[in-house]
């Protein structure tokens, strides 16, 4: 398994390796590269991305990913759902107020199976983390809110 782009993940490169890292080197081509994690003492200092599952009000479920953090808190977790069709749901946005609008079809009908529970897989040793999405985040001056 290769590099890839942070955006460029599918739901087979989850289920082929649980945990990647940004390696912050010269063999990185830029800061969106993302590479498997076979070992966690390799890259101790390094950000990583941990598999996750999402399962939504209906019972449906989902593969995605977790910035792995151990504060729990979504604008650290960053936490994102992959789809089928290679479309994907980032559930933080930062500074700017998301939209469902500008997802695919498929992405927006995730609307309406919110809110959505989710935990990262324990791998590597590292402690799962679990939590609830009401919808999609984003900061609003001083505040957290969300889009649902």
């Amino acid at each position: 398994m290769t590099d890839k782009q942070i955006y460029e993940l599918t739901i087979d490169d989850l289920a082929c390796s649980g945990v990647w890292y940004f390696p912050m080197d010269e063999s990185a081509e830029d800061e969106l590269t993302v590479r498997p994690l076979l070992d966690k003492e390799t890259c101790s200092d390094a950000q990583i991305i941990v598999r996750a599952s999402f399962v939504g009000l209906d019972g449906s479920s989902y593969l995605g990913y977790l910035y792995w953090d151990g504060s729990g808190e979504v604008e650290y977790l960053k936490p994102v759902i992959l789809l089928e069709d290679g479309s994907f749901v980032t559930f933080w946005n930062g500074m700017v107020e998301p939209s469902w609008a500008d997802y695919s079809a498929n992405a927006q009908a995730l609307r309406s199976r919110l809110p959505f529970l989710y935990v990262s897989d324990s791998v590597l040793d590292l402690p799962k983390i679990s939590g609830k999405l009401e919808g999609l985040y984003y900061l609003d001056g001083d505040c957290i809110s969300w889009i649902s």
